[in-house]
C-alpha cells in the first residue's frame, strides 16, 4: 500500500505516468547491434506501455531467415534512449522500462535480460539502486534535463528542436544529459539519479559492477554513443470496439441472439429503466480472426462458458489491421438487457433494492474489500500517518502552507477518493455528507487542507473545521 501511495504521489509531483498509458500511435522497432551485425525488430499487439504483448525476431544483417523469433513486444523507445540493446553476437537483448515498470512481474521489472528469447535475469529499480522510496527521491536514470538545458535557445516545444545547454554546464553535466544509459563493446552503462554508474557485462549476464560515476567519467566519457534505432509509426485507435465477425454479422448482436438476449447501452437514457448486464474482455485477435482470451470478467448473471465458446470458436474479422501485425490486442464492454421490457423493469428494480441494502452496509462498515475505511478526520490523519513514506509526510509538512496541498489533489486525494468510498459510499463519505459536504473532490480537500495542520502538530485543529464545516479552509 505506501508503494502504491507513493507512486500515485510520484505521479502527480514529477508528472511521470505510472501503470499502463495508451496512446492513438504504435511504433514498430527496429535495434541495431552496436557492430551493426544483427538487428532486431518488435512489433507490438496493442497501443499501451509499457506492455509485453508483442513479438521480436533478431536477425542477422542480409540474411532474410531470422536467426529467432519469440513474443514479446518492447516498447516506450525513443530514437536516442538507449534502453533497447542488443550484443554484438545477437544472443542478448537488453532492456530498460524508464517508468512505469510493474516490479512484480519478472518481464515488466525495470530492467529484463533476455537470451536466445528467453528471460534469463531481471533487475527491480531497488535492487539495481537500492534507493529507499520512502525517505529519499530517487530513480533509475539520471536525470538533469530541467537544470542544464536552454529551452529557449534549444527551440524547446517547436519543429526544430536541437539541444543547447545553459551556460556554465560542465562537462560531466553534459555527458549525462546525453548519456544517462549507453552500450560499448557489449557492456551497458547506466547511471542512476544518485550518480552511481552500473556497469552490466552482456556475456555475463550477472548483477551489475558499480561504481561512482565521478571516479569512472575519465575512462568513459570516449564511450558514450546512441544507439542505432528505426521507428515506424502506426496510427491506430486505442481501445477500438471489437471486431465483426468474418461473416459480416455485428459482434454484440450476434452474442446477445446467442444469449436470448438484447443488446443495451449505458450512453444515454435509453436503458436507464432496465437492468443491464456487462461482461469486459481482453483478448489478442490473430490475422486469420482466432481469438486468445487474457481475460473475461463476467458477473454471476451471465452464462460464462458459453460467452467464452462464443469468442473462442468464431473467426473476426481483422482486414482493416496492417498485415505487419500478425496479431492486436482488444479491451472491450459488452451490454445486454432482459429482451422483454416489463421483465427488464423488474429486474432493475430488484437490482435497485439489493444496491440499497448494499449501501446501509457500506454506510457503517469498518472496511470495505479489505480496506480499512476511517470513520472522521482524526482517523483519516491516522491512517495516512500509517500508509505515507516518510519522504512525503515531511516535504507536506515543509509546505509554505495548508493551501499548497491542492498539489496532491489529482495524487493521494484521487486514492482517497476511490479507496475510501467517497464515490461509492462509505462511513467517511457519510461523516461528511452529514456535514453537508456532499461532493468527494470537497472531501478529499478538506482532509488533505487539514492534515497539514496535523503534520504541523496542530492535533486538534480538525474539530474546529468540525463545528463550522461551511467555513472556508484555506
Amino acid at each position: 500500500m505506501k508503494i502504491f501511495i507513493a507512486s500515485l504521489l510520484l505521479l502527480w509531483l514529477t508528472c511521470v505516468i505510472v501503470g499502463q498509458a495508451t496512446s492513438s500511435v504504435v511504433e514498430t522497432v527496429v535495434v541495431y547491434s552496436e557492430n551493426g551485425d544483427f538487428y532486431l525488430r518488435s512489433t507490438p499487439y496493442d497501443n499501451e506501455y509499457p506492455s509485453t504483448r508483442g513479438v521480436t525476431v533478431v536477425y542477422r544483417k542480409g540474411l532474410a531467415e531470422p536467426i529467432y523469433t519469440f513474443e514479446r513486444g518492447f516498447d516506450s523507445i525513443d530514437d536516442d534512449s538507449n534502453n533497447l540493446v542488443l550484443s554484438n553476437d545477437g544472443r542478448v537483448i537488453f532492456y530498460v522500462i524508464p517508468w512505469g515498470a510493474d516490479e512484480t512481474r519478472d518481464d515488466l521489472k525495470s530492467i529484463t535480460i533476455y537470451k536466445q528469447g528467453k528471460l534469463t535475469k531481471s533487475f527491480t529499480e531497488n535492487e539495481i539502486t537500492g534507493c529507499d522510496k520512502s525517505k529519499e527521491r530517487c530513480d533509475l536514470l539520471y536525470s538533469n534535463y530541467d537544470r542544464v538545458v536552454d529551452k529557449s535557445k534549444s527551440g524547446w516545444g517547436t519543429g526544430s528542436y536541437k539541444k543547447v545547454y545553459k551556460d556554465g554546464t560542465n562537462e560531466k553535466e553534459k555527458f549525462l544529459s546525453d548519456f544517462p544509459l549507453f552500450t560499448f563493446t557489449d557492456v551497458v552503462y547506466l547511471t542512476d539519479s544518485k550518480r552511481t554508474l552500473h556497469k552490466f557485462d552482456l556475456n555475463m549476464v550477472s548483477h551489475p559492477e558499480s561504481l561512482p560515476f565521478d571516479r569512472a567519467f575519465d575512462n568513459i566519457k570516449t564511450k558514450g554513443r546512441h544507439n542505432k534505432v528505426e521507428l515506424k509509426r502506426h496510427d491506430i485507435t486505442p481501445y477500438s470496439d471489437f471486431p465483426k465477425l468474418q461473416d459480416g454479422r455485428n459482434t454484440a448482436d450476434a452474442l446477445a441472439t446467442l444469449l436470448g438476449m438484447k443488446t443495451a447501452t449505458i450512453v444515454g437514457t435509453k436503458d436507464d429503466a432496465f437492468r443491464v448486464y456487462q461482461f469486459k474482455i481482453n483478448a489478442l485477435i490473430s490475422q486469420d480472426g482466432k481469438v486468445e482470451i487474457e481475460n473475461l470478467e463476467i458477473s454471476d448473471d451471465l452464462p460464462r462458458e458459453k460467452i467464452k465458446q462464443f469468442f473462442t470458436t468464431n473467426r473476426f474479422d481483422l482486414k482493416g489491421t496492417p498485415p505487419i501485425f500478425p496479431k492486436r490486442y482488444y479491451e472491450d464492454y459488452f451490454y445486454f438487457r432482459n429482451k422483454i421490457d416489463a421483465q427488464a423493469r423488474k429486474e432493475k428494480r430488484a437490482q435497485q433494492t439489493r444496491d440499497r441494502e448494499e449501501l446501509k452496509k457500506r454506510l457503517i462498515a469498518e472496511s470495505i474489500e479489505g480496506r480499512y475505511i476511517p470513520k472522521d478526520l482524526a482517523e483519516a490523519f491516522q491512517q495516512l500517518d500509517k500508509e505515507l513514506p516518510e519522504i512525503d509526510r515531511n516535504e507536506m509538512t515543509a509546505l509554505a502552507s495548508r493551501k499548497e496541498m491542492i498539489k496532491y489533489h489529482m495524487g493521494l486525494g484521487m486514492w482517497m477518493r476511490n479507496n475510501w468510498g467517497l464515490w461509492g459510499g462509505s462511513r467517511l463519505q457519510k461523516y461528511f455528507t452529514d456535514k453537508g459536504i456532499g461532493h468527494p473532490d470537497d472531501m478529499s480537500s478538506v482532509v488533505l487542507f487539514c492534515y497539514w495542520d496535523w503534520l504541523q502538530g496542530k492535533k486538534e485543529n480538525w474539530r474546529e473545521w468540525e463545528k463550522d464545516p461551511k467555513q472556508k479552509i484555506f
